[in-house]
């Protein structure tokens, strides 16, 4: 892609709502774009990020035998009514259709998961199994604050587990656990823990929350050096330790994920049955996993940007690569450099290229906004060395050992070499 072509304004002028480092950088980097209080646009430049963010979550979830599914936005009230739900849950958002149908925008799925499952559960012999999804939520929240760390509207990773048993629950909820610190940190994220929880409106009776630890969260979360981590919520005015009795560490959270034994709060109240291995009918023991894939988004940019933009690892960045051409009077940088864009991309290396007409200083500044972790500057003094310029975007790893150029006719090997090294 040319950066000329990019869909993405650097927007100075709107930055002065935002809150928080991160949600200025959003802004300022064209990533987001603020459609209503607490609903976004994602930009082709977000998008990518997000879509890689997603990514993550599939294959973590794959790995633990998730099936993916998708429900609608949109749930008749019926099954919030069923559930017990309807009148309950403070952020619901209502409507009613043309022909008096009374509906509600989901911002969870617990009731629509329940009802698609009563249409293919039959026996224990299936069980278990978990089915997710990633899927837009809307919740009627008062307040929507910081970008995408509270919003209205926001992309959901959902999942939900179905077993025969609390005991088996609770081993699958082990390995639930277990993947989502993989794949936080996949995405970079260096200060998080999960901490107990209340279940609130969700029901069940064991939660855990997954928090980044951040000076811009939302949530007080008290952490032990014992290893006990609980929020605000559960401890109270009580900062000492349940387990071991010390003093508890207070900090500031941002709550990126969540997970639930639910029991059979939801399968019971609407009567989702299997037949046991003695033929009985039984209420299926549920799980509920999730994750605000927005957030994710959001923490990385509140924990690792600079002020010069965002810092994305190899596997979250909207690009791998940035070449970019300083224009000389005979055009060689720009032609040199197309070719190394091309050949980059024919190598299936995701590479964005900048061969305006434009100041160095100007596309340096606009590279730091894409943060692509490789950027390779071609000039007409790298050209005749015979050598492509390399700077790199990255915090997490020592480049000060790699290499600070890499020979021109060499530049697909070496940058997939580079890759490897950033992972």
């Amino acid at each position: 892609m040319l950066i000329q072509n990019l869909c993405v304004r650097r927007q100075f002028e709107e930055t002065g709502h935002a809150t928080t480092k991160g949600h200025k950088i959003a802004i300022k980097g064209g990533y987001i774009h603020q459609t209503f209080q607490g609903g976004y646009t994602f930009s082709p430049l977000g998008l990518r990020v997000l879509r890689n963010i997603e990514r993550i979550i599939r294959e973590e979830m794959n790995k633990i035998d998730g099936q993916e599914i998708l429900m609608p936005v949109v749930a008749g009230a019926d099954l919030w009514i069923e559930s017990g739900r309807y009148n309950t849950v403070d952020v619901l958002a209502k409507f009613k259709g043309r022909g008096g149908t009374d509906y509600v925008l989901n911002p969870t799925h617990e009731e629509v998961v329940v009802d698609f499952v009563k249409t293919v559960l039959e026996s224990y012999r299936q069980l278990p199994f978990m089915v997710y999804q990633i899927q837009t939520k809307f919740r009627d929240e008062l307040r929507a604050r910081a970008g995408l760390i509270r919003t209205r509207e926001f992309i959901m990773k959902d999942g939900y587990s179905f077993h025969t048993s609390q005991e088996d629950l609770e081993k699958y909820y082990g390995r639930a656990l277990d993947a989502y610190y993989k794949l936080f940190k996949r995405c970079g994220f260096k200060n998080f823990v999960h901490v107990e929880s209340p279940s609130g409106d969700m029901g069940g009776s064991v939660a855990h929350e997954f928090q980044l630890v951040h000076e811009s969260g939302e949530d007080t979360i008290y952490l032990c050096a014992c290893g006990f981590n609980t929020n605000k919520e559960s401890v109270g005015d009580n900062a000492k330790c349940p387990k071991c009795g010390a003093e508890m560490k207070q900090e500031r959270g941002i709550e990126i994920g969540n997970i639930f034994q639910l029991g059979d709060k939801y399968s019971a109240a609407m009567n989702l049955t299997f037949a046991d291995s003695a033929g009985v009918r039984a209420h299926p023991i549920m799980g509920c996993y999730g994750i605000g894939v927005g957030r994710i988004l959001a923490g990385i940019l509140e924990e690792s940007a600079d002020e010069n933009g965002p810092v994305w690892n190899m596997e979250t960045a909207p690009f791998a690569v940035h070449v970019i051409a300083i224009p000389d009077k005979d055009g060689q940088a720009n032609a040199a450099a197309e070719k190394i864009y091309n050949d980059l991309l024919e190598a299936g290396i995701d590479t964005i290229l900048d061969n305006r007409d434009a100041r160095a200083g100007e596309k340096f500044a606009d590279a730091d906004l894409v943060a692509a972790p490789i950027r390779l500057i071609i000039s007409a003094k790298t050209l005749a060395d015979k050598i492509a310029e390399v700077k790199y975007r990255v915090n997490d790893k020592d480049t000060a050992k790699m290499k600070a150029a890499f020979a021109i006719g060499d530049c697909i090997k070496e940058v997939r070499s580079a890759i490897e090294s950033l992972k």
